[in-house]
């Protein structure tokens, strides 16, 4: 009987042992950068993406869209970064995109399989504890007003103390 005691308590501790020095959970799911796919209709926008909060030199990806850009989704210990997805295509509105960090559920895998390693130190270390959302964008871009105008769409109304003196002159009176 005694003995029985004994193996169990050598089991109980070696499994709390083991899960105590185990990697983190969310870091062997999903380790590294996250994937975000974007798309525009139409397609072709210019897609850049920035680090929210930071200036032009923040800027990390400019791609054509449709793209995929792979994002880090640590900002700093126990941290996740955002970022700014800005949209821009001649003749249409720019279009700005919050891309947040949100805390992965598998970083909460570490409770069952991680151990403390995993949870204190390995994901938050990594990265690995946050995903990067939306993980998809397909945005429709809005016809701007130099559109309106060109197309013979719409009209837009401007203040007559925001024109230039060369605008002023241009003005024709319609009443």
């Amino acid at each position: 009987m005694s003995q029985n005691k004994w193996v169990r308590g050598a089991l109980a501790f070696g499994m709390v042992g083991a899960s105590l020095f185990a990697g983190g959970c969310a870091s062997i799911v999903h380790g590294g950068n996250r994937e975000i796919s974007i798309a525009t209709q139409p397609p072709g926008a210019t897609a850049s993406v920035r680090r929210t909060g930071g200036d032009i030199t923040d800027i990390v990806a400019v791609e054509k869209t449709p793209c995929t850009v792979s994002l880090d989704p640590k900002k700093g210990y126990f941290s996740g970064q955002s970022y700014t997805l800005r949209l821009e295509m001649p003749g249409y509105k720019v279009a700005e995109v919050a891309l947040t960090p949100k805390m992965s559920g598998w970083y909460w895998g570490n409770l069952l399989i991680g151990g403390l390693i995993g949870m204190l130190a390995v994901d938050p270390a990594t990265g690995a504890m946050w995903n990067i959302s939306p993980e998809k964008i397909d945005r429709t871009l809005a016809s701007g007003q130099a559109a309106l105008i060109k197309n013979k769409t719409g009209f837009v109304v401007v203040l007559e103390s925001e024109l230039t003196p060369a605008e002023r002159l241009a003005m024709v009176r319609v009443n």
